[in-house]
């Protein structure tokens, strides 16, 4: 194994990591009452600043070659982080459960190996079919192991919703495949670095009217923003989910493939539930565990062909 696939599997390693524990932080900020749009708008424009600032300083940041690239850009923006992460936040905050959202969140690469027959004809096995089927089962099991279709609060997070969460973190699911059909074309004239930076400038911007409309003015902003519980989950989502974890993803898509690298987000449930149960703020029984298990079954299942080619 090259060093540069060595490189590769760190990067998505460590990525999968970094996600799976980011559900927390902005649990986190959604008990403390942080509005939605003004969290991911402040998490993103962070993003896209320590980027700027990095990128000036090492010149790593390239100049758009061609003007169609600006529409590919804006669209790998628009469909994450805008898209995903209104889908993944809500989610979260409708299921109040960072467990549920992160197993939902990892079936990306089984629609991601739908959207690689369709736009990239990529080759599908019989053991990939199968893990497909797998996972819609196994979603299933989760979902009613955990109270069927009335999920109780966790926390202090009120306002829990079951069906409507599902259908936000669909729409997440849906927004991080159209962004990893985007994101392949995009590697081939750029690198990662500057990738994930367009990806984060633009997606500040499309934040800024969402944020100005729904939640700045009904907030106090100047209170919320001097408190330490409110920038230590921004900072870690800001730095190492969003900048790093990004740029990494990016970087593992170059040379290790769309599908190999979509198939470690099948380690993000075990994660996320690893952490909530150490936390004692995830409370998690044999069925949900069950599910969690046909779900990553079926997720390495229809990666297997892309992982051994």
């Amino acid at each position: 194994m090259t060093r540069q696939r060595n490189r590769a599997y760190l990067f998505i390693c460590t990525t999968t990591l970094l996600w799976g524990i980011s559900f927390f932080w902005t649990n986190k900020l959604l008990i403390n009452n942080v509005p939605v749009f003004f969290l991911i708008f402040t998490r993103i424009s962070l993003a896209a600043l320590i980027l700027l600032i990095v990128g000036k300083i090492t010149g790593k940041i390239q100049r758009i070659k061609r003007k169609k690239d600006v529409l590919w850009f804006l669209g790998l923006a628009l469909m994450e982080p805008f898209f995903y992460f209104i889908g993944e936040t809500y989610g979260v905050k409708l299921t109040a459960s960072p467990t549920l959202s992160s197993v939902m969140i990892a079936s990306i690469p089984v629609f991601g190996l739908i959207a690689g027959l369709a736009f990239y004809r990529e080759k599908v096995s019989a053991g990939n079919i199968i893990g497909i089927f797998l996972t819609v089962p196994g979603m299933m099991v989760v979902v009613m192991g955990k109270g069927g279709f009335e999920l109780g609060r966790v926390g202090n997070l009120p306002g829990t919703n079951l069906i409507p969460g599902i259908l936000f973190l669909l729409m997440a699911v849906f927004s991080a495949v159209g962004h990893t059909v985007i994101l392949k074309r995009m590697t081939r004239s750029y690198n990662a670095f500057t990738v994930t930076f367009y990806q984060h400038a633009l997606g500040a911007i499309y934040f800024i009217v969402p944020a100005l409309l729904f939640d700045v003015r009904r907030m106090d902003s100047l209170h919320m923003i001097t408190k330490w519980n409110f920038w230590y989950p921004i900072l870690m989502l800001s730095v190492f989910c969003s900048s790093i974890a990004f740029m990494m993803f990016t970087a593992a898509i170059k040379e290790l493939g769309v599908t190999r690298a979509n198939t470690f987000s099948a380690i993000i449930p075990i994660i996320t539930a690893s952490v909530g149960f150490a936390l004692g703020l995830e409370t998690i029984n044999w069925i949900q565990v069950l599910g969690i298990l046909v779900v990553v079954t079926g997720l390495v299942l229809s990666q297997l062909r892309s992982r051994c080619s």
